[in-house]
């Protein structure tokens, strides 16, 4: 595997479909492998979608029954398990590489190795507790701290503390953080916010744009199939990470929408051979972006939207992204929220008031929803504590119960 040359994208695909036709217990029996096997031309758009709920049923199926030596160790991995219920993966040592590569090639220009003090935070790590705080050495004499912990008062305290200019965290996380921060006498002295695992609100880039000089970088990713799209430091539009996956966004006809339209992205990693994933439906939506001309790449999405559970419906139907703006909820007494749609015409808000803030007078969400969403959809406010998060930690701000 060390110093093998790089194949390009349709080489690496050709070779990927290859392979689970004839070694992939889900794919080999499908009539495309069988045509392919007798030497058939074959379009990638010929091969049904592979749906999320389906390799969550069997995942043993999707093992393959082969994996060449060249490829690599093969190492078993598990999924979040956001809704409640991980999943087994399998990947190969390739996979990684490759997955790396397009890491370091996406990150390029954020500056990355420009920080000598950072801090890391993890909901979980292998045989680490949850509250263990690590240190360990950068290159130039700089210092990483690795914190297993979604508390935000402890990695306030741990950035404050170790005035660290890069956060590597989830949104949710960096969102309490920052409001925390605007509040302190002391503001940190960040410079760079990495975020991934969730969807970054508008609050969060808000809060981040009104720190002098930081920037926010967000990576789009799962556990089944590595980076899939990381923001641009040129555009800040997310571009593919497509020289080691095929990207595609779908409509409700399995065919690609249009640039501007909301499609379902479905994505071919093209490396990892233990368990080939062939068209897979992440389960998330995305908008790409119309008439992007950036130098770094000529395909860009402009907005990384969730999983349909994170998209409300109206009484007439029709999907629309949740969404209320950072600054009125702020004026309103809002520090956090989140929004629940309870049924076709209802929806929940719940939130925690800024300190000193008592409750917030429902009419004020109800004016913002009428305002920025719909005048279809009743909100009944709810002061928390605190805000629920899925098994895994992981934070949804706006979650679809209907």
């Amino acid at each position: 595997m060390a110093g093998s040359p790089i194949p390009g994208p349709r080489q690496a695909l050709t070779a990927m479909l290859d392979h689970a036709s004839r070694h992939s217990p889900h794919y080999r029996e499908q009539d495309w492998a069988r045509h392919l096997r007798e030497n058939c031309s074959l379009d990638l758009g010929e091969i049904p979608i592979t749906l999320k709920r389906t390799v969550k049923a069997a995942p043993e199926s999707f093992f393959s029954s082969f994996v060449a030596p060249e490829d690599g160790a093969v190492m078993d991995k598990h999924t979040s398990g956001s809704t409640g219920e991980p999943m087994p993966v399998r990947k190969t040592a390739r996979h990684f590489k490759f997955n790396e590569m397009e890491n370091q090639r996406l990150r390029n220009g954020w500056g990355y190795a420009d920080h000598r003090r950072a801090v890391r935070v993890l909901s979980h790590e292998a045989n680490l507790k949850l509250g263990t705080l690590k240190e360990e050495p950068l290159p130039r004499g700089g210092h990483l701290w690795t914190l297993v912990s979604v508390d935000a008062d402890a990695v306030f305290d741990l950035l404050r503390r170790s005035s660290a200019t890069l956060a590597l965290s989830f949104p949710s996380v960096m969102t309490e953080v920052l409001e925390r921060s605007r509040e302190a006498s002391q503001p940190l002295p960040l410079r760079l916010v990495s975020t991934v695992s969730e969807l970054v609100s508008e609050e969060l880039r808000e809060l981040v744009r009104q720190i002098p000089g930081c920037r926010l970088a967000d990576q789009y990713g799962s556990v089944e199939t590595g980076l899939i799209a990381m923001q641009c430091p040129l555009c800040e539009a997310y571009h593919p990470a497509d020289r080691h996956l095929v990207f595609e966004l779908v409509g409700k006809d399995d065919r690609p929408v249009a640039p501007g339209d909301m499609g379902r992205v479905v994505v071919t990693p093209l490396f990892n051979t233990a368990m080939p994933l062939l068209r897979y439906d992440t389960g998330d939506y995305a908008v790409e972006r119309i008439g992007n001309h950036c130098p770094r790449s000529s395909r860009a999405i402009e907005r990384i939207l969730g999983r349909e559970r994170n998209l409300f419906t109206l009484p007439n139907g029709r999907k629309v992204v949740p969404g209320l703006p950072a600054g009125p909820l702020w004026e309103l007494g809002v520090r956090r929220f989140k929004l629940f749609q309870t049924t076709l015409h209802e929806v929940e808000f719940h939130y925690i008031p800024r300190p000193g803030i008592d409750d917030v007078p429902a009419a004020g969400f109800q004016a913002l929803m009428d305002r920025y969403m719909s005048p279809d959809l009743k909100v009944r406010a709810v002061r928390v504590g605190e805000l629920s998060r899925s098994p895994s930690g992981k934070y949804l701000m706006h979650e679809s119960l209907v």
